[in-house]
């Protein structure tokens, strides 16, 4: 049996065993993140909801969930395949056709890439069900989710619709959810909502290598907050405040990050002359010439950004 539960976080445990196969799927996910999703599938999940795989691209996600559930001994939900996987499933822009051309096959934009998502989680197709298409079209069923993973939150609204959608289904004291998008600075709508939110979340894992965060679900979501971020109505103080407060309490591994972040969160709003002075004082503080976590090499990408709109003007 295993003891170990999930604020011991094993997936960081040395020695834990995980099977090597969760290493066959390719993908964007790394191998901490990957021993993760099949920990909380086998060890987490228990059948009292779905798993929701929003963003599931190649398959490298939803096939580490799906060993999880099948080597936990959970065969379905209400009869249904426990897990649903969600991407466009087609090529929609050059970074994913460059991906599967260099991982895979050469293919073209707009061609669909389903068959290589079947192929990589062929061994557990019994225990998912792909949602190819538009995810903005796309509805929830309304049943309860047990787990909760959210890697297609690429633009604001794509992160307000999977939270209109999946939030209200989440079960309080039990379920969890996983962005694998919050480590890194493209995406203040989401460190902007996780905080807006933070009363009703536990922190489980601030950072599962390479760029996850886990939390557990300790309230009830009421309903008129989960509405706030599905229209995303929060004024620009609002956002300002919640990245401020959530850049307080952060640690010091994940400061420079979300310190970051509330600087690209001014590019958003066109304040490119506090966006200057605030990443010059940023880089002063964290020498990002010499360090080499992610957000330090994001650093030089904003300051471009930042440099090219103040030379035009605009």
């Amino acid at each position: 049996m295993d003891l170990l539960t999930l604020n011991d976080r094993p997936w960081k445990k040395d020695g834990y065993a995980f099977p090597r196969h969760l290493e066959n799927p390719r993908g964007m996910v790394g191998p901490e993140e990957r021993r993760c999703y099949y920990w909380l599938g086998k060890n987490w999940y228990s059948g009292k909801g779905f798993i929701v795989d929003a963003g599931a691209f190649l398959g490298a996600s939803t096939y580490c969930f799906a060993a999880g559930v099948k080597d936990g001994g959970h065969g379905t939900y209400d009869g249904h395949p426990p897990i649903h996987a969600y991407d466009y499933f087609k090529v929609v822009d050059k970074y994913v056709g460059e991906t599967i051309s260099k991982e895979f096959r050469p293919v073209e934009d707009g061609e669909s890439y389903l068959d290589i998502f079947e192929y990589q989680t062929g061994r557990y197709h019994e225990l998912i069900t792909a949602h190819p298409g538009d995810f903005m079209k796309q509805k929830w069923t309304g049943d309860p989710i047990e787990i909760l993973f959210i890697d297609i939150a690429k633009t604001q609204p794509l992160n307000s619709h999977a939270v209109g959608e999946f939030f209200a289904h989440l079960i309080p004291d039990r379920s969890v959810l996983v962005h694998q998008d919050y480590y890194h600075c493209w995406h203040p709508y989401i460190h902007i909502s996780m905080e807006f939110f933070d009363e009703e979340f536990e922190l489980v894992d601030e950072l599962v290598t390479h760029q996850s965060r886990v939390w557990r679900l300790t309230k009830p979501l009421p309903k008129s907050k989960i509405d706030r971020i599905r229209n995303y109505d929060l004024d620009e103080t609002e956002r300002n405040n919640l990245l401020e407060v959530a850049i307080e309490k952060s640690s010091a591994k994940m400061r420079p990050m979300l310190e970051l972040v509330k600087i690209w969160q001014l590019c958003i709003d066109k304040k490119w002359p506090d966006a200057d002075v605030a990443l010059r004082n940023f880089r002063e503080k964290h020498d990002v010439f010499n360090r080499h976590e992610l957000w330090a090499k994001q650093s030089f990408d904003v300051e471009s950004h930042i440099a090219q709109k103040l030379d035009s003007g605009n």
